[in-house]
């Protein structure tokens, strides 16, 4: 009689039990976008999409203030709106990862583009302890961005 008491009583609570573990109560998140402010979007416009290689696409206001760029499952949003360009701590920073990082470095020195390790080597590229190799730089307005071959 008490196993059978157990039985009823777990199939009685059994979808409060599913329903508790099936997730419900969390919700997802994922980065639409990120966006920067620049001083000249026309020349950021240029360095994402032609030197980096990012896929432009539309911007859905159409003045003239705003360059998108997807990358992945989310977007790069660039806006005409910063004062001046300044220096910025290289700790903040956007990462791209490519699967071919020698023929990116290509791509950048074909476009005039220095890049370093993370101590500021010029053309040294850094490889972490798991072997992912990376490499730095600044865009136009001094947003530092490493590219590494993580895939």
């Amino acid at each position: 009689m008490r196993t059978f008491i157990i039985f009823v009583t777990l199939f009685l609570l059994n979808p409060f039990i599913i329903s508790a573990q099936s997730g419900n109560s969390e919700t997802q998140i994922n980065i639409n976008h990120i966006a920067i402010a620049v001083t000249d979007l026309e020349e950021s416009e240029i360095f994402y999409r032609d030197v980096i290689g990012l896929k432009q696409i539309p911007e859905p206001f159409g003045l003239g203030m705003h360059a998108w760029f997807q990358i992945g499952e989310s977007q790069l949003h660039i806006i005409r709106g910063a004062t001046e360009r300044k220096e910025r701590n290289k700790y903040n920073h956007l990462c791209f990862s490519v699967t071919d990082l020698d023929q990116f470095i290509d791509r950048l020195e074909l476009h005039g583009v220095q890049f370093s390790d993370w101590d500021l080597n010029p053309g040294e590229i850094t490889i972490r302890v798991d072997g992912v190799q990376q490499i730095y730089f600044t865009d136009p307005d001094g947003y530092w961005i490493e590219v590494n071959d993580e895939t």
